[in-house]
């Protein structure tokens, strides 16, 4: 909550207290009419500045307790001086309460609330303990404990959002470099061999890096621009391969406003591309995307090269693992099989909130 709105809740609590007192106070008197005489209107006013006298003792007790003694005892650790301090506002309401009653209301006002006896000062100072000191300094360092422990979980919230923000940002920039470079090298073959293909290949590389430079920097897109990016991510592996790649890509229910986090199927895509066998026109890599029954299913398969190996693990799959952990926490589940003959991937995410 901003400053600005706890201040006004100040404001208004205190008006709701000062108010209930005085319709309290002037219900129980003789006289219940608020309107249509004017001592009811002179009686009520006399009411409101006695209750608002008294309410200022009470939120000089609680902000003395809330903002100079609950702070020097918890944040600074000075105790003796916290101690100090309550004894100093103790003495302050104490002045202030005999300035109220002795200066204010007994000759301005006519409200004498020791109906004329003498006043004793031991019995005047117990009072002022006994009454204001077990409710509103208490209040004022349990409120002071309770927003110190608010403001610390929004600090703590804050930090670990920034955190998350920062880690996802990480893990979008190791997204897709080996399939730039290769990509790249293709593009220098098509040019090199004057093909017809170059052109389309470097306008399809062109839009793919302008979605992950736009769009993609962020966490969440439209389905349909993943989409259209894992269209021409297929075209440009099609043409690098001079036609001899076997890529089935089909997609089944509606494709309207529904939102997906941004380049979190490629890494399964490009792994098909990667390790399977393209040229096998018996055994394609299929791509299947279903967003019936309001939810998002991915399934990725390919025939694997049986020789062909990493000397080292890559990251594309602890990335992807990773970001589906941040973005879809309980919502997704993905199913990993590989056989001797068949590397599948089975992804599902549940709708965004």
């Amino acid at each position: 909550m901003k400053r600005k709105h706890i201040v006004w809740l100040h404001v208004a609590i205190w008006l709701l207290l000062v108010l209930s007192d005085i319709i309290q106070d002037y219900i129980n008197n003789d006289t219940r009419s608020f309107a249509g005489h004017a001592k009811d209107m002179i009686l009520l006013g006399r009411y409101a500045l006695i209750t608002i006298g008294y309410e200022s003792i009470a939120a000089l007790c609680f902000y003395g307790s809330y903002l100079v003694v609950a702070r020097t005892f918890f944040n600074r650790k000075q105790y003796f001086l916290a101690i100090l301090y309550a004894a100093l506002l103790l003495v302050v309401m104490i002045g202030w309460r005999f300035t109220l009653e002795y200066g204010i209301f007994k000759p301005f006002l006519g409200f004498d609330n020791y109906f004329g006896r003498p006043m004793q000062v031991w019995d005047f100072s117990t009072n002022i303990f006994w009454f204001y000191f077990p409710k509103y300094f208490v209040y004022g360092i349990l409120y002071f404990l309770a927003e110190t422990y608010i403001r610390n979980r929004q600090r703590q919230a804050a930090l670990q959002r920034e955190k998350l923000t920062t880690e996802l940002a990480f893990l979008r920039s190791q997204i897709n470099p080996h399939f730039l470079f290769n990509t790249l090298n293709d593009i220098y073959a098509l040019t090199y061999q004057k093909s017809d293909q170059a052109p389309e290949a470097v306008l399809k590389l062109s839009e793919l890096l302008r979605y992950m430079l736009r769009e993609g920097a962020g966490d969440f897109v439209l389905l349909h621009r993943e989409i259209d990016y894992l269209h021409n991510l297929i075209e440009l592996q099609r043409i690098g391969a001079k036609g001899n790649a076997f890529i089935d890509f089909t997609t089944h229910g509606p494709v309207g406003d529904q939102r997906v986090a941004s380049l979190i199927f490629v890494s399964f895509v490009e792994n098909a591309f990667k390790h399977g066998v393209l040229n096998d026109p018996a055994h394609p890599v299929r791509i299947q995307l279903d967003t019936r029954q309001n939810r998002i299913s991915f399934w990725v398969s390919n025939k694997p090269h049986k020789s062909q190996k990493d000397v080292t693990p890559g990251i594309g799959l602890a990335n992807v693992r990773r970001r589906l952990e941040l973005l879809y926490p309980d919502r997704h589940e993905l199913l990993i099989q590989d056989t001797n003959d068949t590397y599948s991937v089975h992804l599902t995410l549940s709708p965004t909130a």
